[in-house]
């Protein structure tokens, strides 16, 4: 059973993935886009906005009104066989990670009802923490996984990388996964017992 001290250890760990999750949310720098030298330009496009160094200003993104659909036909022609629909895409990977944030609050709800409750809470808290700590990373997986798609399929974005919030949101995951993993062996295989603090 997983003891109190065990629960505040979890919270911190989930406190930090989650910072990087919101880091991913908010930070516009999913896909980058720098010209080469002289002349330095940069475009970084985040979940919801286009940030340009050549117009110094954000704008939504993507818009309609400014052709960003226009880029849904594939980098590879029709005839390759793949698809992308970029506005959609990119708007569903937006909410996908937006559910995700809330299901982290869900997380952190979950983790002070354990700690300030009884030991009934503490013996068997960790298998409500699971599923909701595996729909958190599962949510931003999908979101990845979305925006890499549209990113290697769209003309849009040739002679782009992957920026940082990218990296941030696949950290993200990459350790809720290994934490739920780590609970979960914990919970079966740790020390008996539960240990208040004093």
């Amino acid at each position: 059973m997983p003891t109190r001290n065990a629960y505040i250890a979890i919270t911190a760990i989930f406190l930090v993935i989650f910072g990087f999750q919101l880091a991913s949310l908010f930070e516009p720098k999913w896909v980058q886009f720098k010209g080469p030298e002289p002349y330095h330009t940069e475009a970084n496009y985040g979940l919801f906005q286009k940030c340009s160094t050549l117009t110094g200003d954000c704008r939504r993104f993507p818009q309609k009104s400014w052709g960003d659909c226009d880029h849904d036909k594939s980098s590879f022609g029709e005839k390759s066989g793949r698809w992308v629909n970029l506005c959609l895409e990119w708007r569903v990977a937006a909410g996908v990670a937006v559910a995700s944030s809330i299901v982290g609050l869900w997380v952190f709800a979950l983790l002070g009802t354990v700690l300030y409750t009884g030991d009934r809470w503490l013996a068997n808290g960790w298998k409500y923490v699971l599923g909701p700590v595996g729909i958190f990373a599962g949510l931003q997986i999908v979101a990845m996984g979305l925006i890499a798609h549209t990113t290697q399929n769209s003309a849009m974005f040739a002679y782009h990388h992957y920026g940082p919030s990218f990296i941030f949101t696949n950290v993200s995951w990459g350790l809720a996964a290994v934490l739920a993993v780590g609970v979960a062996l914990f919970a079966r295989y740790g020390t008996q017992g539960s240990i208040a603090l004093e």
